[in-house]
């Protein structure tokens, strides 16, 4: 018959035989069949699978893949065309790899071998000719003699292991002796060292009751972690009383592995508990030292230093609340969920915000004007705002960060000027850049149930300095969009509010966050296209553009040196005087601002450069534009390359 995806899926014939069907959906159902009426016996001979995946041990079950030639041939021939229960049993030799090829020789056989029950088969061509057997150990079986290799290998086989029914009497457990009593107390304790209230656990329990003792080596031994080359071992000892010897320290190891487990890691709540049980048979032989639980230690490690730095923050009371809620919820999530990542990075962010963190202002309102005075040149309302906010800050210490904005052309050293600010007062400076911006989620960040979101640009920025009272610099107001996305306009008016951003909430933070010692200067070019409720929070101030008076100081005290230090020069080898300055103001650079009058500058020391590099020019002195090459000096019309 076929199955999902075009696969061929197969079920042994149901008929009552020698060697019933033996279930593997439930641990109880997983023990070698048992009959009560006589000693049941295998075939004598029996076709052998060789697999090199794993051990297959009586009372187990196991998936194994068959993609060999000889293994496949076993298939096709015994399992699929088979009509009767007999052919459904097979003889599983354990690390024994199958040729690729029929031509080559067949490798050294195992000695031991498991007599198995095929329970299913599902076939599949795609990418290669393949089955999946999902097989049932029966007993163990010794090879006797190889009767034939071809087209699959088929033996004589000698039982070593007992069928039936073993009775479960008190005269049994004296013969057994204190090895079994021994062996059973340990898997009891294993057992119940998981969450009972678990059923596939409590299935475990009621198997160690329900089984024979006899049978229990082989069954745990398949369930807790082990090594193939162990089960080897186990699958080897055919005698009852070494096979107990040799599983009782694998018990014990799990045992002192799930102990050690329970002192390094806190006590989770009872839910968390069920979640770590769920899967039984592969969880509770976790051994200390193995990759998985190293990176399990990490990680875990990660989340303890998390949650101390949650308790020694100083986060408002609220904001601590949520992050309590959340690391609770995080240590109760798997690390394959989504939603483990997305609460991990909220809960970084929440403990690296500067809740509380600040720098001290320098109120030294002399060295501020120096120090302006120094940076820029003219800026006369600009300065003196400045010094009015120190001066009021030396006499109320919790005064409102004022919301500043610089209306003017462009170049006119709006954005320099804020810069400048934040130097003089000994403040952090960050930089908003927010022409273009057409969605308000850049301003009020994205809610927690999006994947890929983030908080808005201030709370970045805020993150970024590590100070809550910075210099914003909210540059381009004036050009803000607006989309489908929302109006960031809009979004603006709650953070350049001063009765407001003391509690602004960013929608991913989802709390409130403290804007009001932050220090916002805007900057824009008109104020014909900013909103009048966003223009009326803000105090504009006009930087008007400069005279030509103004952009000649400005050119020998700033443009001029900053042109030479970028182009290796020395003011040896290159002189501008002011008449010339003047010259290339007035006929080469109509502005209001100094852009255009810097990147003439930069177009002479380029000039100049080449001369020096070639070794012609040593000095070069630029008094007046009309000059020509003859007389030794670069003419002006040439170096800015205009003129005829």
């Amino acid at each position: 018959m076929r199955g999902a995806g075009g696969q061929r899926r197969w079920r042994p014939p149901r008929k009552s035989g020698a060697v019933p069907g033996a279930p593997v959906d439930t641990p109880e159902r997983t023990a070698p069949a048992m009959s009560s009426v006589s000693p049941i016996q295998i075939p004598g001979r029996l076709p052998l699978l060789l697999t090199n995946e794993g051990v297959l041990l009586p009372g187990s079950t196991m998936r194994t893949s068959v993609d060999s030639a000889r293994n496949l041939q076993l298939v096709r021939s015994r399992l699929l065309k088979g009509t009767s229960l007999q052919s459904t049993i097979l003889g599983v030799i354990p690390n024994t790899p199958d040729p690729a090829s029929d031509a080559q020789d067949l490798p050294p056989l195992h000695r031991i071998g498991t007599a198995a029950l095929a329970v299913q088969v599902v076939g599949s061509n795609w990418p290669k000719p393949h089955y999946t057997l999902l097989i049932t150990g029966l007993c163990r079986f010794q090879i006797v003699q190889v009767l034939k290799e071809k087209p699959y290998p088929v033996a004589e086989v000698e039982q070593l292991d007992r069928l039936e029914e073993f009775p479960n009497t008190c005269k049994t457990r004296e013969e057994l002796g204190e090895l079994s009593e021994q062996f059973y107390k340990y898997a009891v304790q294993l057992v119940e060292m998981l969450d009972m209230s678990v059923p596939a656990v409590a299935k475990l329990r009621r198997l160690l009751d329900s089984l024979p003792r006899e049978a229990l080596p082989d069954i745990l031994t398949s369930i807790i972690r082990t090594s193939n080359k162990e089960k080897l071992q186990i699958l080897d000892a055919v005698s009852l009383e070494e096979r107990f010897k040799m599983t009782i320290p694998l018990l014990v190891r799990q045992i002192e592995g799930l102990k050690l487990l329970q002192k390094t890691r806190k006590h989770k709540q009872d839910d968390d508990k069920r979640v770590i049980a769920i899967r039984p048979i592969r969880r509770i032989t976790h051994i200390p030292g193995t990759l998985e639980d190293e990176d399990e230690d990490e990680d875990n490690d990660d989340i303890v230093m998390l949650e101390k730095k949650i308790r020694t923050s100083s986060m408002p009371e609220q904001a601590h609340k949520v992050c309590v809620k959340e690391i609770k919820r995080l240590k109760k999530m798997p690390q394959s969920m989504p939603e483990y990542a997305l609460t991990r990075n909220y809960l970084e962010l929440m403990v690296e915000l500067p809740w509380n963190k600040s720098t001290t202002d320098r109120l030294d309102i002399r060295a501020a004007r120096i120090l302006l005075d120094n940076d820029h040149y003219a800026m006369e309302k600009l300065k003196k705002r400045v010094l009015e906010y120190l001066a009021v800050r030396q006499l109320k210490n919790n005064l409102k960060g004022p919301i500043l904005c610089f209306v003017g052309p462009p170049g006119v050293g709006k954005t320099s000027v804020g810069r400048s600010v934040a130097k003089t007062l000994g403040r952090e400076f960050h930089r908003i850049a927010l022409g273009g911006v057409c969605d308000q989620s850049d301003i009020r960040g994205h809610r927690r149930t999006y994947v890929g979101s983030m908080p808005g640009r201030i709370i970045n920025g805020l993150k970024t300095v590590g100070v809550n009272n910075p210099v914003f610099l909210l540059d381009e107001v004036d050009k803000l969009g607006k989309s489908l996305q929302g109006d960031p306009a809009a979004a603006l008016l709650e953070v350049l509010d001063p009765e407001q951003n003391h509690n602004f909430t960013d929608h991913y933070l989802n709390v409130a966050f403290d804007l009001s010692q932050v220090l916002f200067i805007a900057t824009a070019n008109t104020t014909a296209t900013i909103p009048p409720a966003l223009l009326d929070r803000m105090e504009v101030i006009q930087v008007p553009g400069y005279t030509q008076e103004e952009k000649i100081e400005i050119a020998h005290r700033h443009l001029i040196p900053k042109q030479l230090e970028q182009h290796g020069l020395t003011p040896q080898q290159i002189q501008i005087p002011q008449v010339t300055t003047l010259d290339i103001i007035t006929r080469y650079t109509r502005e209001a601002g100094v852009r255009s009058l810097d990147r003439k500058f930069g177009a002479i020391c380029r000039a100049v450069a080449v001369k020096v590099a070639e070794g012609q020019h040593k000095e070069a002195k630029l008094d007046r534009p009309d000059m020509t090459e003859g007389e030794g000096l670069c003419p002006c019309s040439a170096v800015l390359g205009v003129g005829g």
